[in-house]
């Protein structure tokens, strides 16, 4: 029987911001977070993530590669960490576990108790696995909110994650994912628009991929591919659909 209810008005407070030197610290103890045991003391064994030696030149890295900002001794992610974050996800590239899994196998090849041709192919095949997830995720990425036309690899012509146009199917915000064009509003709408960023060998620039979405034809393209044969010509959205149109 209830006999009084009474209800608390409150404010949740979030986490406290890391300073350094705690995310040096969460660096060393990375193994309790793992639920396989024997991992957890493999971890532990080695110090977890990194070495002593290595582990405040990682903060350091990440501050001089913008990933990071250092205000008042504590941390905060940037823009540039934030698409970083968001792009690996959960997947195994950001793992303990998988660091654990390397260290005993190394320790294991030291002892010599492992192959290491074993290990140099099980590493080939879990990179070919590690592009394939970053492919598929590419097109689950949304990167709203976040400043990424600042973002800009050294020496490439394009600018990952810029507003290229509109979507033809929901009006949304068409986006640059590096290797296709895709609507924004994937992860809000589920709209799978996308135009892939090579067609016939070509590559589509952000310049005629704008004109594209806005109704005009291309600039002319030259060096299409199809079979042996090479041809030039503009492309235009028409029909629900890109079209190659030919001059004259």
């Amino acid at each position: 029987k209830v006999v009084k209810v009474k209800v608390k008005e409150g404010k949740t407070q979030p986490p406290k911001r890391y300073t350094e030197g705690q995310l040096i610290t969460l660096m060393k103890t990375a193994g309790k977070y793992l639920e396989n045991e024997e991992l957890e003391k493999v971890l532990k064994k080695t110090e977890g993530l990194g070495t002593e030696a290595t582990r405040a030149g990682i903060i350091t890295m990440l501050k001089d590669r913008k990933y990071i900002d250092v205000q008042k001794n504590q941390v905060y992610a940037t823009d540039k960490g934030k698409v970083l974050i968001t792009a690996i996800g959960d997947k195994i590239l950001a793992s303990p576990e998988m660091t654990a899994k390397w260290e005993q196998r190394l320790a294991e090849i030291g002892e010599g108790t492992a192959s290491p041709a074993t290990f140099m192919e099980q590493t080939k095949k879990l990179s070919a696995k590690i592009i394939e997830d970053a492919v598929e995720m590419s097109e689950k990425w949304d990167f709203t909110g976040l400043h990424v036309e600042s973002i800009e690899r050294k020496g490439s012509k394009f600018t990952t994650g810029k507003k290229v146009g509109n979507c033809k199917k929901c009006d949304g915000d068409v986006i640059d994912k590096s290797t296709f064009y895709g609507c924004s509003n994937y992860n809000t709408t589920q709209c799978d628009f996308t135009i892939s960023k090579k067609i016939l060998s070509k590559t589509i620039s952000q310049k005629n991929m704008t004109k594209l979405l806005k109704g005009e034809k291309t600039d002319l393209i030259k060096g299409f591919k199809k079979g042996e044969k090479t041809f030039d010509a503009k492309l235009e959205w028409k029909d629900n659909k890109i079209n190659f149109v030919f001059e004259n």
